[in-house]
């Protein structure tokens, strides 16, 4: 009896240390639905989008100088937009992708940026990729935004350029149901 002990010993230390994993949940109503096929999806890939209700975008400065977004509890609406081709099979860091994050208020019906006021809504471009001295988050100042907010549908348009790294997107025309 004492041997089958010893023997459970390191059974037991190797379940004990197990990393226990936390589930997060996310209170924000951020199911979207969409509705029109994305035209403006590169064919290399695939693109999809979130509406984070009841939320607000806080662009973020890492303290070495590189940006990141922050989607928080809030009163706006946060859009989140991705551009993802999958690496080939059996790399570990062969995917690429690009996002784009905005803000806009939740009762806004109709809204029209551009140049240095796309700021007002937080613009931000990011690039992730294995690539050296290009992946990152860079603000957008330099297109034109277009949102109308019919209450049940969301839609966007977007062109832009943001000149401090190569993008495949640059233009972008979606409409999501909301709820």
């Amino acid at each position: 009896m004492i041997k089958v002990f010893y023997l459970m010993i390191p059974f037991l230390m190797i379940n004990a240390c197990k990393t226990q994993t936390p589930t997060i949940t996310n209170s924000n109503q951020s199911k979207t639905e969409q509705l029109k096929q994305n035209s403006s999806c590169p064919n290399e890939g695939d693109c999809t989008v979130i509406v984070h209700q009841n939320s607000k975008l806080t662009v973020s400065d890492d303290g070495t100088g590189a940006l990141y977004p922050q989607i928080q509890k809030g009163d706006n609406l946060v859009v989140e937009y991705t551009f993802m081709i999958d690496g080939p099979e059996g790399t570990v860091d062969g995917n690429y992708s690009e996002t784009v994050h905005f803000e806009i208020p939740s009762n806004m019906k109709s809204l029209k940026k551009q140049s240095a006021a796309l700021a007002e809504v937080n613009l931000l471009f990011g690039k992730h990729c294995f690539c050296p001295g290009e992946a990152g988050y860079y603000p957008i100042t330099d297109g034109k935004l277009t949102v109308e907010n019919k209450g049940e549908t969301l839609t966007f348009d977007l062109s832009f350029q943001q000149g401090k790294t190569s993008q495949k997107l640059s233009h972008i025309t979606q409409t999501v149901k909301l709820k």
